[in-house]
């Protein structure tokens, strides 16, 4: 597996993953947001997983620099490679370049209640939940890093 740099060329297959993973973890309402992401947003800390010419997963890191907060941002696995490790290896990149890049940030995230426990396995806290926060019948969990 490969991590490689997001650019435009990838947008379809990025949302090729996205509506894989409806409508459990995203809601269809979600997509013009990420196409929104994909197309102003991704110059640079979005990254794909790519195994023989397939692209597995993508995800990225958004820095809020009023807040002073660093997130994971938008990181999904098609659903196809599911449960193979290679959300836990997105994850654990993606870590360690907030915390090379910024260090004194408070790393944050928003999830859903499908993926709170991952996210907890990867160091974060939940800190808010919002019933249907993301669409009917998904949560959206605000979590932050412990320690931060």
């Amino acid at each position: 597996m490969l991590f490689i740099n997001y650019t435009a060329f990838y947008k379809e297959k990025c949302i090729e993953i996205f509506k894989s993973n409806l409508p459990i973890f995203f809601d269809q309402q979600e997509l013009p947001l990420f196409e929104n992401f994909l197309d102003h947003h991704t110059h640079e800390n979005y990254y794909l997983i790519k195994e023989s010419e397939q692209i597995l997963a993508c995800g990225g890191i958004f820095i809020d620099e009023v807040k002073g907060e660093a997130s994971l941002a938008w990181g999904m696995v098609h659903a196809q490679h599911h449960k193979k490790g290679i959300g836990k290896l997105l994850t654990q990149y993606r870590l360690a370049i907030m915390k090379k890049c910024f260090p004194n940030k408070t790393y944050v995230l928003e999830t859903s209640q499908h993926t709170a426990a991952f996210y907890e396995k990867n160091g974060f806290h939940t800190i808010a939940i919002v019933q249907d926060g993301f669409g009917k019948g998904i949560d959206k969990y605000m979590m932050k890093m412990k320690n931060k």
